[in-house]
C-alpha cells in the first residue's frame, strides 16, 4: 500500500460515517462509512445502483446526504456544498462531464476556478497555457480554442478529468473516468494517478474494468443495495470472482463471470436460420473526414460487431446509417418483404419506419429525457409512429413497460420514478428497452455496456441476443475488445475511416484485432 504514514500510522485524510440518501422511495446510499488515507488509490466497486455514485457526489459536496457526517484532515466537512469541498481541497470528475458547450476547451478546464491577475481580470495566456499542460499530460493534439460542445464523448471527460487536476486536489474522485476513453488515454490517466499518489494524494477510482482496478488500487471497497459489504487489498492481484460475489451474491457472481458461456452454439443456431439472408449491405459509404469508404454485409440474425480505436471511424459510420448524419457517398441497401431496396439515410425517423434503429453511446444527451418517468421514455418510440396519437391506448403501452422492465429486470421503485435518479446501468436497459416493442430490422449499439457493472451487462447482452434469434441483424461497436470477441459472431476492424480486416470462426483473437487496431496487417 502507497499510504503515507506520520510516525508510523497511516494518515487518513478523510473519514465519512453512517451516510444515508434516500431518493423518493428508493434507498440509494445505506449507512455507508469509509476511511481514505493519504497516497492511496481506493477503488470503489459495486453492482450498478449499488450506490457509487451516490457516494462520490456527497463526498464532493454535490449531493447533501440525510445523515451522516464527513471529516477531512480531523475538521468536519459541511455537507451538501460543493464550495466547502473544494475548500477542504476535494476534486471530482463526474461520469457525465458538465461543459459549457458554447465556451472553449481551456475555459472549461478552469471553469469556476479561473487564474486571475491583479483587479480580477482574467489572466488568460496563463490560464490557457496551463489548460493545454494538463490535457496533453492526459492525451496530445489538443486545441484548446475550440468550442467544448465540438469534441466527442472521450474529449469530453478528458476536459472533465483536467478540469478536477486543475483545482490541484489532495483528495480526488474519479468516477468511471476510463468509460469512454481509448486505452492509450487510460495509461495517460493512470501515469497522473500514480504521481499524484506519490505527492501524497488520495485517490478514489470508480471502475468496472477489473484489470484497471487490479493495476491502479490499494484496496477495493464493495457496495450492494447501498452498503459496504466488504474491503480487499489489491497488492497487485485482485480477488475477482470474491468482489463479484460480494457485488451480487454467489449466484450472480458465477453467473456474471460466465456472461457468454455457449455463445458459440448459440450463433450457430442464429445462422443456420437466416445465413444466406443479407440485412443489409453497405457499399463505399463516406462521411466527413472520418469516414471514408466502407464496404460490408450484415446478415439477419448474427451479431457483426466492429472494433477500432477512438476517432477512426466507428461512431460516425452508425451515425449515418441510422440517419444522424447524411453520407457525402455510398450506398445503402436493406432487405424488406418485397426485396432489397437502396436508400439514403436522411433523419432518424426515416430510418426507424425502414426498421434501422441506433442505441447511442451517450445515454444522457442522446438516449433518455432525464427529467422524464422511465414509463415515458419506454413509450416514446410507440407513441411518436401511433398513426393515432390522440387516440392513445394506455394499457398496452403500461403493459409493454412493466414487460420491459421486468424481461431487463430495470431496477426501479415505479415506473414512474424519473429515469435521472437510475443508475447508469438501469438508463442503459431504459435505451434499449424502447425498441424491444418494434419490428427492428437492424439493431445499431454504439458503446452499449459503456459505464456498465458485469451483471448489467449480462442482462443487456441477453436481450440482444434475444433480438438475434428473432432475425434482428445486430452491428456493435464497443471499445473494449475482449468484449466484442466474447459476443460477437463475426468481427471488423476500422482504421482510418476504412475497415481493414474481415474477422470471424478462429481468426477472432486479441493478436489479429491488436495489428488490425494500429493498421498492420491482421494476418
Amino acid at each position: 500500500m502507497r499510504s503515507l504514514r506520520s510516525n508510523g500510522a497511516i494518515m487518513s485524510v478523510l473519514i465519512a460515517k453512517g451516510l444515508t440518501k434516500r431518493y423518493g422511495g428508493v434507498l440509494a446510499l445505506d449507512d455507508a462509512s469509509l476511511t481514505l488515507n493519504a497516497g492511496e488509490v481506493l477503488g470503489l466497486l459495486g453492482a450498478n445502483g449499488s450506490g457509487k455514485s451516490t457516494l462520490s457526489s456527497i463526498l464532493a459536496g454535490d449531493r447533501m446526504p440525510d445523515h451522516g457526517s464527513i471529516e477531512v484532515n480531523g475538521a468536519p466537512l459541511n455537507p451538501g456544498s460543493p464550495k466547502a469541498a473544494r475548500a477542504a481541497g476535494i476534486a471530482i470528475a463526474h461520469q457525465h462531464p458538465g461543459l459549457a458547450p458554447d465556451l472553449p476547451v481551456w475555459e472549461n478546464v478552469f471553469l469556476g476556478a479561473e487564474r486571475c491577475r491583479t483587479a480580477r481580470f482574467l489572466d488568460k495566456p496563463r490560464t490557457r497555457e496551463h489548460a493545454l499542460r494538463l490535457l496533453e499530460g492526459l492525451r496530445p493534439g489538443w486545441n484548446v480554442d475550440a468550442p467544448a460542445g465540438n469534441l466527442t464523448a472521450a474529449d469530453q471527460q478528458l476536459v472533465e478529468i483536467a478540469r478536477a487536476l486543475a483545482l490541484e486536489p489532495r483528495i480526488l474522485i474519479l468516477d468511471e473516468p476510463t468509460a469512454a476513453l481509448a486505452a492509450a488515454e487510460v495509461d495517460s490517466l493512470m501515469r497522473v494517478v500514480r504521481s499524484l499518489t506519490a505527492r501524497g494524494t488520495a485517490v478514489v477510482f470508480i471502475s468496472h474494468r477489473m484489470a484497471e482496478i487490479e493495476s491502479l488500487c490499494d484496496r477495493v471497497m464493495v457496495l450492494r443495495n447501498g452498503r459496504p459489504v466488504g474491503e480487499l487489498p489489491v497488492g497487485g492481484q485482485l480477488d475477482e470472482p470474491r468482489v463479484l460475489e460480494l457485488m451480487g451474491g454467489v449466484a450472480c457472481g458465477a453467473a456474471a463471470a460466465h456472461v457468454h458461456d455457449g455463445k458459440r452454439d448459440a450463433a450457430q443456431q442464429r445462422l443456420s436460420h437466416g445465413q444466406a439472408v443479407i440485412a443489409m449491405s453497405v457499399r463505399g459509404l463516406r462521411a466527413g473526414a472520418r469516414l471514408r469508404g466502407v464496404d460490408l454485409e450484415l446478415k439477419r440474425g448474427e451479431i457483426l460487431g466492429i472494433a477500432g480505436l477512438q476517432g477512426h471511424g466507428q461512431e460516425e459510420l452508425l451515425d449515418a446509417l441510422a440517419g444522424f448524419r447524411v453520407p457525402d457517398g455510398g450506398e445503402v441497401r436493406l432487405a424488406g418483404p418485397a426485396g432489397a431496396r437502396t436508400i439514403v439515410p436522411r433523419s432518424p425517423r426515416q430510418m426507424i419506419a425502414a426498421g434501422v434503429c441506433l442505441v447511442p453511446n451517450d445515454r444522457h444527451r442522446q438516449g433518455l429525457w432525464l427529467d422524464h418517468s422511465v414509463e415515458f421514455n419506454l413509450a416514446q418510440v410507440d407513441v411518436n409512429f401511433e398513426a393515432s396519437p390522440w387516440r392513445l391506448r394506455r394499457a398496452p403501452i403500461r403493459r409493454f413497460v412493466d414487460d420491459v422492465v421486468a424481461r431487463l429486470r430495470i431496477k426501479t421503485s415505479d415506473v414512474r420514478q424519473p429515469v435521472r435518479d437510475l443508475s447508469g446501468g438501469n438508463q442503459q436497459k431504459v435505451v434499449i428497452g424502447r425498441w424491444l416493442n418494434r419490428q427492428v430490422d437492424v439493431l445499431l449499439l454504439s458503446d452499449p455496456t459503456k459505464g456498465v457493472d458485469v451483471i448489467a451487462r449480462k442482462d443487456i447482452y441477453e436481450a440482444i441476443g434475444a433480438l438475434a434469434r428473432a432475425g434482428t441483424a445486430v452491428l456493435v461497436y464497443a471499445s473494449d475488445t475482449e468484449e466484442l470477441l466474447a459476443v460477437c459472431d463475426r468481427l471488423v476492424v476500422m482504421y482510418e475511416g476504412r475497415i481493414v480486416a474481415q474477422l470471424e470462426g478462429d481468426e477472432m483473437n486479441e493478436s489479429r484485432v491488436t495489428s488490425a487496431l494500429f493498421g498492420r496487417s491482421a494476418a
